[in-house]
């Protein structure tokens, strides 16, 4: 799997509990990624829910760290892309 790929699979994870979902992505390296996402807060653990076992799973069998860091989008705005 590549880092897109895992990139695709959170986003579509992400969205699945919070279809409106402001996502700003950081890459490090050809195999890590950090995935920030602004959502309501009441979507917050949700995603870390969602996310959690998938991230830990392409860490262990896939080599790719993909972080999921969730923010309260009425407190924290998104930065521009």
């Amino acid at each position: 799997m590549t880092l897109d790929d895992a990139l695709n699979e959170m986003t579509t994870l992400i969205r699945s509990v919070s279809p409106e979902a402001v996502l700003r992505t950081t890459r490090r390296g050809s195999d890590e990624l950090a995935i920030r996402a602004y959502v309501p807060a009441e979507h917050e653990d949700a995603i870390r829910e969602a996310t959690r076992p998938r991230s830990i799973e392409l860490l262990t069998s896939e080599g790719l760290d993909v972080q999921i860091l969730t923010y309260d989008i009425t407190t924290s705005l998104p930065p521009e892309e």
